[in-house]
């Protein structure tokens, strides 16, 4: 939010007024100066005009302007106008030296005759009618007849190679020559949506070119009638007899195979063999079922004999087991003993102790031993035993008898196996004897049909008839150069080449030409961008309560951005990375801002000022009054404003250590809303390493078209590693290269 001048501040303009003169020779003494400065308006800058309230930081990433693609085009304009002369030069030279050529053509009529309809001959089915080309295919045939390299090469030697191509050699690496420029000279090519044939050739002598074509339309006529001669009637008489003999001897090798082999139709009696095979294959696998089946029978009848018994008891006779009495009267005495002694002793004595302990130990035993014992076993055959025996010898009788017409089955199945093998293996031969047979005899049939007709073909004139000479060549009396084609191509070529200079040399250039540069490059915002204008160079009014290089706008942006970090006290360094590009400039623009625009008392730390270059010493040398303030000795004030500066804090050369940086920077910011820190270049000194961290906030500014992308990396990676935080970029000293005729428009 920016504070304009209140009643208080309107008390103080007439003192402010009386220092123009300072602040403007102040400005003037500590921007730093460029030779090739070009002399330009400050009114062009990158965006079209808006009002204050609508203008937004530039953010990387958004859509590129026709503007920012034609700055590279016209900063190199040097490069991409060399570049486009070169091959317009060359083509200009190569349109200036081209020769007039001349070019006689020619038109053949091809008229659709029995020269193309294609008769079957031997070894094919003669129903149905003729085939026939269409039209694209017989125009193409005529056309590879009439462009072959037989007719091209008689054509030179008629009218002679040193006439056709002068500067050709003699002999066959002469003609090679001749005949490789002959296919570029000569167009043969079809009219469209027609039967004709248009023949072109280009060459510097007219009457050459004219001779040329109508000798070749010539040869042509001449070598076609040799190809579409028709055979005679007595080679087709021996064809038809040679057809007959084939025959003979085909079907002689037949009846012979069928003889040998015993067979009438061969593809009937292997269908039967086959038919064998699988009926004696589904037995065989029935009979084998059979077998596995018994067998697996006689297996388990003969596990079953070998687990029964052979001899078994029949009948058995029990009775009382002799232990159980023996045991059973020894107790009952035990009984006896213990209750006379009972009567005699009381309980618990050791007698009577021992006999229950007896009597326990005969109960036990009676109750282990067997209740009753076997008297008498009668035994005998077991009966199961003798069943089981007669089931097996019935079952391996079925399996000897399934064995054996499994046997015979095998003996039949191979029988027919090999009776199919013989057969299988005369097959391609009667095949192909058959087949052989049948292509034999249709082709008899078809020089039979066309015997007749080859003799009346014989006797017609040659194969020319179906074409027609529509325009013989005449020499032509009007020449081509294509020197405008040849201008076309070389201001083609270097167009593409100016803008592919354009494209390497941005690409490849160590510096930054825009706002969007910078962004993509460094990938930080610019915040401001300050072009290189007239008053760069000459004297600024005296006193301004505005800036001088940074808008308004641009300074009440960078400050805004400086109060959301810190609301109350902010500090803001403004780093460079190199002398010359213009930080010094800015920091006062900023500070200015701040204490005239906001009417925030800020502070301008000078941090290292290179020799006699200080801020202080520039107000002083033009006569500016100075003041000290009572709460520190190195914070001057100027003109009774709200603006301060701080004596030199060192020199080049000599070192602050980082814990009296920060107790100073710390000092000024409880005392200052606004604190604005000029540092030296990173070239000169490391000072701005060491305050940047101690700030809320870094300002980087670059020079453009002079700040290499390298050194401006390497400073904001400097700054981020020792703590600082970088808000954005100014880019100073900006060039417009585009006109402002231009400019205006895009």
């Amino acid at each position: 939010m920016f504070l304009f001048f209140t009643d208080n501040a309107k008390a103080g303009l007439a003192s402010r007024l009386r220092l123009r003169a300072l602040w403007g020779g102040l400005t003037g003494s500590l921007a730093p100066t460029r030779r090739d400065r070009p002399a330009q308006s400050r009114v062009l800058t990158d965006q079209t005009l808006k009002l204050a309230e609508d203008q937004r930081p530039s953010k990387t990433g958004s859509a590129i302007t026709i503007r920012e693609l034609a700055t590279p085009a016209f900063y190199h304009w040097r490069k991409a106008l060399i570049a486009f002369l070169i091959p317009v030069l060359l083509a200009l030279a190569a349109a200036t030296l081209a020769q007039p050529v001349y070019t006689a053509q020619s038109r053949l009529l091809i008229l659709l005759g029995d020269d193309y309809v294609f008769r079957r001959a031997v070894g094919e089915d003669a129903s149905g009618n003729p085939q026939t080309f269409d039209r694209a295919q017989i125009v193409h045939a005529e056309m590879e007849i009439l462009g072959s390299r037989e007719i091209r090469e008689k054509t030179l030697t008629d009218i002679g190679l040193t006439r056709v191509y002068p500067k050709a050699r003699s002999g066959p690496a002469g003609m090679n020559a001749a005949l490789e420029q002959l296919g570029r000279d000569l167009a043969i090519e079809n009219v469209p949506q027609s039967n004709t044939i248009e023949v072109r050739l280009r060459h510097r002598d007219p009457r050459v070119a004219a001779d040329f074509v109508n000798r070749l339309v010539q040869n042509y006529i001449a070598s076609r009638r040799e190809i579409f001669q028709r055979a005679d009637s007595a080679a087709v008489t021996d064809q038809q007899r040679g057809l007959s003999d084939q025959l003979a001897a085909t079907e002689a090798q037949i009846a012979d195979l069928s003889n040998r082999y015993a067979i009438g139709d061969y593809d009937q009696e292997i269908q039967g063999v086959q038919s064998q095979q699988t009926t004696l294959t589904a037995q065989l696998a029935a009979q084998d079922q059979l077998i596995a089946t018994a067998a697996a029978r006689a297996n388990r009848l003969a596990q079953q004999l070998r687990d029964s018994a052979a001899v078994i008891a029949l009948n058995t006779d029990d009775t009382r087991s002799q232990q159980v009495t023996a045991l059973t009267d020894n107790l009952m005495l035990l009984r006896e003993r213990r209750r006379v002694a009972a009567a005699r002793y009381a309980d618990g004595y050791p007698l009577v102790v021992e006999l229950d302990r007896q009597i326990a130990d005969l109960e036990a035993q009676i109750a282990a031993a067997p209740p009753s014992q076997t008297a008498l076993v009668r035994s005998g055959p077991n009966p199961v035993t003798q069943q089981i025996e007669t089931q097996l010898a019935t079952t391996r009788g079925e399996l000897a008898g399934l064995q054996s017409g499994r046997a015979q089955l095998a003996d039949a199945l191979g029988a027919v196996r090999a009776r199919l093998a013989g057969l299988v293996e005369i097959g391609p031969r009667y095949r192909e004897l058959t087949r052989q047979r049948t292509l034999t005899e249709t082709a008899y049939r078809s020089v039979a049909e066309n015997a007749e007709d080859s003799r009346l073909q014989s006797s017609i004139a040659g194969a020319n008839a179906n074409v027609r000479v529509i325009e013989a060549a005449q020499p032509p009396t009007k020449a081509r150069t294509g020197r405008l084609l040849i201008l076309a191509a070389g201001l083609a070529v270097g167009t593409l080449a100016a803008l592919a200079v354009v494209i390497v040399s941005a690409a490849a250039s160590p510096v930054m030409l825009t706002p969007r540069d910078a962004e993509v490059r460094l990938r930080a915002p610019v915040l401001a961008t300050v072009p290189l204008g007239e008053e760069d160079d000459d004297p600024l009014p005296r006193w301004r309560p505005l800036t001088s290089r940074l808008t308004a706008d641009q300074a009440a942006l960078i400050l805004r951005r400086l109060r959301e970090t810190a609301a109350a006290h902010a500090a803001l360094a403004v780093i460079g990375p190199e002398d010359g590009v213009g930080v010094t400039s800015i920091a006062l623009d900023l500070a200015m801002a701040s204490a005239f625009r906001s009417g925030i008392e800020t502070l301008l730390i000078d941090a290292e000022p290179l020799a006699d270059a200080s801020v202080a010493m520039a107000i002083h040398a033009l006569g500016g009054r100075l003041t000290n303030i009572p709460d520190n000795p190195y914070v001057l004030r100027v003109e009774d404003s709200n603006l301060y500066v701080t004596t030199p804090m060192t020199r080049t050369g000599s070192n602050i250590s980082e814990a009296r940086w920060r107790s100073f920077v710390d000092g000024v910011k409880a005392r200052f809303p606004v604190v604005i820190v000029d540092t030296p270049s990173l070239q000169r000194s490391s000072a701005a390493l060491l305050l940047a961290p101690l700030t809320d906030l870094s300002l980087m500014v670059i020079e453009a078209e002079e700040t290499r992308t390298a050194v401006a990396a390497n400073l904001i990676e400097r700054v981020e590693a020792a703590g600082g935080a970088v808000a954005g970029m100014v880019m100073n000293m900006r060039r417009f290269h585009i006109p402002r005729f231009i400019y205006t428009r895009i």
